[in-house]
């Protein structure tokens, strides 16, 4: 245990650490709403290494494709407006 009473993670059953990950992912994921960021995630669509779905707050969804020289983004495919 450390010195403000928590322990430390290694000694978090895994229930405790599935917790803690959740807490901390809803905090990040709150923050990247705030900030109008999608949620980057791959699918079926997605039929080459370079192809990712943006899904944002709003619920706007396409299919793009990045450009791996330069990080350019292409939409292929609106999936939801």
């Amino acid at each position: 245990m450390d010195s403000k009473g928590q322990k430390y993670w290694f000694e978090l059953t895994a229930e405790e650490k599935e917790s803690r990950l959740k807490e901390a992912l809803e905090e990040e994921m709150e923050k990247a709403k705030a900030m109008n960021l999608p949620v980057v995630y791959r699918n079926e669509l997605c039929i080459k290494p370079n192809m990712f779905i943006h899904k944002y707050p709003n619920g706007h969804t396409v299919l793009i494709e990045q450009d791996s020289s330069n990080s350019a983004v292409k939409i292929i495919k609106v999936i939801q407006q």
